[in-house]
């Protein structure tokens, strides 16, 4: 007989040795290190920890706006109602303990140098770094004195900006303010080279001013100051940015012509008549690259259809434009024509901007004006 058949198997006695009596390990278990609780998936623990055990995140608030990490650059004077901070326990400022209301105060009076701040809330941290760099009223108006004086000059060369920088250098405080200045100076001679070799700038070659108008504008943007904010008025509407460009109100044509446009493309009521600066004298006529100035000086056009000898000119010349200034162009030219009864000529102009995001509004509105004048003529 077979040892299958003997029997034994149902009196062996059980051993736990063999493969079929292996002990199974015990299933791993994922303790929360705060309250001992164990879950049998990491995600489960997770998910206990994220609800419960939720943690507010500590919150510094400059003006109204929350820090990130980027580093800000402060450069007017701060009060103690300009700073919050919420939900943190602990408070650090450069790598020092203290209370929150300490932290304030110190924040409120520092002047220059580099601050960084850490705030912990249990096991949540938030860093932010700033960057004081206040000014000096007395060095702020050097400044602007040695601007005005290369303004009226009436001589834009790269010696004229040199010039400026010594005079600038003796308001030390005002340095990154003057630093600001030089590089959109610097930015508008590179325009010019282009424009005198004839280049526009559609071939690849803006990177070199557009890039000194970009880190003007980061400086300057931080300044109360009326030749900052022309300035930043100036780029802002080169870049068709004419929301940010209408806020700049101390270079009311600038402001004016972005306010016009911001409206065209948004469906709001506009002003058709011409935009002026003789009323409102500012900064921008002075500072504004010679390109930038010409196309001011189209969109500034009265759009009532009385404008045809300039707007023809604007046409002559819209080949040779970068696309954002052909963008304003066409604006400019669609509307001069719809008013003048060119509804040919105003759909041609529409036809450009058909694809462009920025225009949606303004195109489906002029097909509706274009489509009510072509019915009430039929």
């Amino acid at each position: 007989m077979g040892f299958w058949q003997t029997g034994y198997m149902e009196f062996r006695e059980v051993t736990g040795d063999g493969p079929n009596n292996q002990v199974e390990p015990k299933p791993a278990a994922f303790v929360c290190s705060k309250c001992r609780i164990e879950f049998s998936s990491e995600r489960d623990l997770r998910v206990h920890s994220f609800e419960g055990h939720a943690v507010r995140r500590p919150v510094l608030v400059f003006r109204g706006r929350e820090c990130g990490r980027s580093r800000l650059t402060i450069t007017t004077a701060t009060s103690a109602h300009d700073w919050e901070i919420r939900s943190s326990n602990i408070v650090e400022v450069n790598d020092v303990q203290m209370s929150a209301d300490s932290a304030i105060e110190l924040l409120t009076a520092q002047r220059s140098g580099i601050v960084d701040v850490t705030l912990v809330n249990s096991e949540v941290v938030k860093k932010s770094q700033f960057e004081f760099a206040l000014a000096e009223e007395d060095d702020l108006d050097g400044v602007d004195a040695a601007l005005a004086r290369l303004i009226d000059a009436r001589e834009l060369s790269a010696q004229a900006v040199d010039d400026f920088i010594m005079r600038a250098m003796g308001y030390r405080s005002a340095e990154r303010y003057a630093s600001g200045l030089a590089f959109y100076l610097y930015g508008v001679l590179a325009r010019e080279e282009l424009a005198e070799s004839g280049v526009s700038g559609r071939h690849g070659k803006s990177e070199e001013y557009e890039s000194k108008y970009d880190k003007a504008v980061g400086i300057l943007g931080t300044f109360d100051r009326v030749p900052a904010e022309a300035i930043c008025g100036i780029v802002a509407f080169h870049y068709n940015q004419f929301q940010r460009a209408m806020a700049r109100t101390k270079s009311q044509r600038v402001s004016e012509v972005s306010l016009r446009f911001q409206a065209l493309l948004h469906g709001l009521p506009w002003r058709s008549a011409a935009i002026g600066d003789a009323a409102h004298p500012g900064l921008d006529s002075a500072l504004s690259d010679s390109a930038i100035e010409q196309v001011l000086i189209w969109s500034a056009l009265p759009l009532d259809g009385s404008a045809a000898a300039d707007v023809t000119e604007a046409l002559s010349q819209i080949s040779g434009q970068l696309p954002r200034d052909m963008f304003k162009l066409h604006l400019v030219a669609a509307e001069h024509s719809y008013a003048a009864g060119d509804l040919t000529a105003a759909s041609r102009h529409a036809e450009y901007l058909r694809h462009s995001r920025k225009a949606e509004t303004w195109y489906a509105d002029l097909q509706r004006r274009l489509q009510a004048q072509g019915a009430s003529k039929t």
